[in-house]
């Protein structure tokens, strides 16, 4: 078997990508599988020599392919609405361009497995056309992995959204829509998706998690309780809640047996508020704050070291997408505080092992931590229950289990 990891977000620490494709090449080679890691052409180098990747998309998930000015001479509405088609447009002719190398690889008899761990509208017809592009004795298969709702915006969002819509029923009608598997990493986003297409998308475990579930929880061995919040500082994530939140918990229980780690590496610098909420912690006392993106090591070093972790998630995507810190978190049996509401809410509610925070609102998120910490001991046996059952399904083993279960090969 030939495992090709073909991951246009694959660039360097931020988010998931890199503990994504590094636990799942880890366990496809211990198989015995070759296997192949496609990155973006942005890669860093440190990610190319851990993952032995190579730089392959020209473009990565989030390149913004601008339009003719004139367009913008439009009212916004039809503005952006150009701008999306135009996006759209450029990004599948783009990877179609990219993945057309790969036909020599893919157009024999050796099994070939081409796995996205990522993918949106923007990219289905793009892979679709790659596919209609292989040999008929072509032993390759395509799985694609949806971690996204389809609905970011509840309220405001059309649905079904017009370009999911579009590109999902060109694949239901392509002669090759039997060599593409669909997947998600939750039942919430397999349930939006039955509404597109009536190719089912299968729920797949999160894979990242195999470090955690092999690494007993660290204690920290004084009586101070360290709370911290770990990825990418966004507003989606609720990040320009926490100094007003820390300040509520000072001020109910003071200061002297509560630490805080705080991940604050910014995207996004468009983003005031974020921007605005770290300035604010740097001069805030028992914080100690990181600003990077994190390597492997240093990222588990300090998620071990956290006893409870605040995601204030908004219900901006989060309201059905799922998150790798959670996850990881979850599986390492940590305690947890998330929003009311969310995909990650509805775990916590069924096992224990945290609380809820009304959305958007630092007063609750730092009620909802005050009960945590009030709470801990019971809260964290809860958690290690919880994160002993999460591991039972979400692992590196399970998920090529589930990858390759339903897939056929040609003898």
């Amino acid at each position: 078997m030939h495992l090709i990891i073909a991951d246009h977000t694959l660039k360097d620490y931020q988010g998931h990508s890199f503990e994504y494709c590094k636990s799942i090449r880890e366990i496809a080679t211990a198989k015995g599988w070759k296997v192949t890691t496609l990155g973006t052409s942005q890669i860093s180098a440190q990610i190319q020599k851990e993952l032995n990747a190579i730089a392959f998309f020209k473009h990565d998930f989030f390149h913004h392919y601008p339009i003719n000015p004139l367009a913008l001479l439009f009212p916004s509405r039809i503005a952006n609405a150009l701008q999306s088609r135009w996006n759209y447009r450029q990004h599948s002719n783009s990877l179609f361009t990219d993945l057309c190398k790969l036909l020599p690889e893919c157009n024999n008899s050796e099994p070939v497995l081409i796995l996205f761990p990522t993918f949106s509208f923007n990219d289905i017809i793009g892979i679709t056309r790659f596919s209609e592009k292989l040999a008929p004795s072509s032993n390759t298969q395509i799985a694609m992995v949806q971690h996204f709702t389809s609905k970011p915006n509840l309220d405001k969002d059309h649905f079904p959204h017009r370009l999911y819509n579009h590109s999902l029923n060109y694949l239901s009608q392509s002669p090759a829509k039997n060599r593409i598997n669909l997947f998600a990493d939750s039942q919430d986003l397999t349930d939006e998706y039955k509404f597109y297409i009536d190719k089912p998308f299968k729920v797949l475990p999160i894979p990242h998690t195999q470090y955690f579930c092999e690494q007993p929880s660290i204690k920290t061995p004084s009586k101070e309780l360290v709370i911290g919040y770990l990825g990418d500082a966004r507003t989606n994530k609720g990040f320009h809640l926490i100094p007003e939140a820390i300040n509520h918990v000072t001020t109910v229980l003071g200061n002297d047996e509560i630490h805080w780690e705080i991940q604050a590496n910014i995207r996004n610098h468009q983003e005031w508020q974020t921007v605005q909420a770290v300035n604010l912690l740097k001069t805030m006392p028992n914080i100690k704050l990181h600003e990077e993106a994190m390597g492997t090591d240093d990222y588990h070093k300090l998620m071990a070291k956290i006893d409870i972790f605040m995601l204030p998630y908004t219900l901006e995507n989060y309201h059905s997408q799922t998150s790798g810190v959670f996850s990881e978190t979850r599986g390492l049996g940590k305690v947890s505080v998330v929003a009311k509401g969310t995909w990650m809410a509805r775990e916590i509610k069924n096992h224990g092992g945290g609380m809820l925070c009304t959305p958007e609102d630092s007063k609750s998120l730092a009620d909802a931590i005050v009960e945590c910490i009030e709470g801990y001991p019971q809260l964290s046996a809860e958690a290690e229950l919880a994160g002993k059952k999460w591991c039972e399904f979400h692992n590196c083993e399970n998920y090529i289990a589930e990858l390759i279960k339903d897939i056929s090969f040609n003898a």
